[in-house]
């Protein structure tokens, strides 16, 4: 082990130096791998040590930790270590909620406006934005309210009815696009158009039960409060973990 020597100063013409404390070597998959073998330790306390030091690795280091707990899960013979393995998995499948499933981008829809672009020679029609959710993919690559929508990855919809379509419409190409994906989209905001691009988030699945509040200008948005509080449940929830789990495992290469 390799100790660090400090200057500490001079007497009489000799170095002084100190011993420091040497410093811990980061936790490593050999690590995890002998915290795997304590798991099935007779000792509870040892078992429940391993458990919070393979948690606290997975924090650090989440998709070295998936791998490898993935791995177990599907090779060991032993029943409790596949059981621990999938409860070390839930809080990697919480963080990558946002990451599949349909797009969603955090807004409530106004009204299909005709706008006329610079250098087009035909009008489109875009959805005027009613409402930005706190935190959403919206807020945070700066759409705002009152914003028109135009067009998504440069393709534009030329009348009323084909926006508002539920399978070509503006709501319709956002889900297509999927959570974890980025898109471009074409905004009319104050007479001037620009394109800003927002990497979507994963849509909730029970978005359309939500209650909605009434806005000043007559439009409708969800409670931010009780829209994350329903995100939180479900990226915590059993049916959400399945279906991140069938995921994975079908994303393995065969062996």
């Amino acid at each position: 082990m390799i100790r660090t020597l400090t200057w500490v100063g001079l007497w009489w013409g000799c170095a002084g130096f100190a011993i420091a404390d040497p410093q811990p070597a980061p936790f490593s998959a050999t690590d995890a791998q002998q915290r795997s073998e304590q798991l099935l330790s007779p000792q509870k306390e040892l078992r429940k040590k391993a458990c919070e030091e393979l948690s606290a690795w997975a924090e650090k280091e989440p998709d070295q930790a998936k791998a490898l707990f993935l791995q177990w899960m599907q090779e060991s013979k032993e029943p409790e270590i596949r059981e621990r393995c999938l409860q070390l998995l839930k809080p990697i499948a919480a963080l990558e909620y946002g990451l599949f499933g349909e797009g969603y981008m955090g807004i409530s829809m106004g009204s299909a406006l005709m706008v006329q672009l610079p250098g087009d020679d035909k009008p489109c029609y875009g959805m005027s934005i009613n409402s930005v959710s706190k935190g959403s993919p919206a807020e945070k690559f700066a759409i705002q309210p009152e914003d028109v929508i135009v067009s998504v990855n440069d393709f534009k919809w030329r009348d009323s009815e084909s926006i508002l379509d539920l399978n070509q419409g503006l709501s319709a190409k956002i889900r297509a696009i999927g959570a974890g994906r980025k898109a471009n989209f074409g905004i009319w905001r104050k007479g001037k158009f620009s394109t800003i691009e927002v990497l979507l988030t994963r849509r909730p699945s029970n978005i359309e039960q939500m209650p909605m509040q009434i806005l000043p200008n007559g439009g409708i948005k969800v409670d931010d409060k009780e829209l994350q509080k329903m995100v939180d449940e479900e990226k915590n929830s059993g049916a959400y973990f399945a279906e991140w789990l069938e995921r994975q495992l079908q994303a393995q290469p065969p062996k």
